[in-house]
């Protein structure tokens, strides 16, 4: 006689609940000193004395993946910690950078507001790469209505002239550079000279008379001789003054007060405004 698969699988799960039902009731019946309170005793102690190896064998691998995971979040929250660092000092820089420009504006729109000239502000975008020219190119040209011999000027004093035009851009000439002079006067004694540039990237005033008597800081503006400066504009202050019985003028060294290395901004000054009059005559 032969069982099914299904018959035998039956029957054999019957069998196991009539053993656990068995086992159950011996176990409630039995005493606390009975085999089957024992067995289960050694099996827990068993269990447990296996299962506290496993944890000893296994506990030091998984804190050793925990940390190598831990070190793996702590990269990517460094990288991005780093990030947000980059991103705030460009903020900062950018910051700093439009300060420095409202700054600089500030003070060509307050020499404007000065000044009996028309003017036109302009970008520096280049400077001359070499000791022996000092020249920088801004962004205005002849299509904006600038032309050659224009003064050019920052809050801080005179710049330098316009020496080349194209239509969007032109050359201005430092008063530093070698090449350039400025016909200019000292305030107090009146005297007059020509301010001109040196290698070093000093001002020297000539032609000032032996006898003259200067003081230092004295200020220089321009006298307006020659044609191209207008009268007035400052230049520097006298830092010294140097003489020698052999010398027919004294030697006038004139500081400006232009950070040139640091040029932003400028201003052409394109016209002279006739100056205003509040004088009217009797009967007008």
């Amino acid at each position: 006689m032969r069982f099914k698969r299904g018959s035998l699988d039956k029957f054999a799960l019957i069998f196991l609940i009539f053993i656990s039902i068995l086992i159950l009731t011996f176990h409630i019946k039995e005493s606390n000193d009975g085999i089957l309170h024992k067995t289960q005793i050694f099996t827990v102690n068993s269990l447990a004395s296996l299962q506290s190896g496993v944890s000893k064998i296994v506990y030091p691998f998984y804190h050793a993946w925990e940390y190598v995971s831990d070190i793996g979040c702590l990269k990517a929250e460094n990288k991005r910690l780093k990030n947000e660092v980059v991103e705030l000092k460009q903020e900062i820089i950018s910051m700093r950078n439009m300060q420095n420009e409202n700054k600089r504006l500030r003070k060509l729109v307050g020499f404007k507001e000065k000044t009996h000239y028309s003017t036109s502000p302009a970008r520096i975008i280049g400077r001359s790469a070499n000791n022996w020219q000092s020249t920088l190119i801004i962004d205005k040209g002849s299509d904006n209505g600038i032309n050659k011999n224009m003064p050019v000027m920052v809050g801080e004093g005179l710049v330098g002239q316009v020496v080349a035009v194209s239509s969007r851009v032109a050359q201005v000439q430092l008063i530093t550079d070698q090449k350039s002079g400025v016909a200019s006067q000292l305030l107090i004694s009146g005297e007059t000279g020509i301010v001109e540039g040196q290698v070093t990237g000093e001002l020297l005033m000539n032609y000032i008379d032996k006898d003259i008597k200067i003081s230092k800081n004295e200020p220089v503006l321009t006298s307006g001789l020659g044609g191209v400066f207008p009268k007035g504009l400052f230049v520097g202050t006298v830092s010294k003054t140097k003489e020698t019985p052999y010398d027919l003028y004294k030697q006038v060294w004139v500081k400006s007060h232009v950070n040139f290395s640091n040029i932003e901004e400028v201003l052409i000054i394109t016209d002279i405004l006739p100056t205003p009059s509040f004088l009217s005559e009797e009967g007008d």
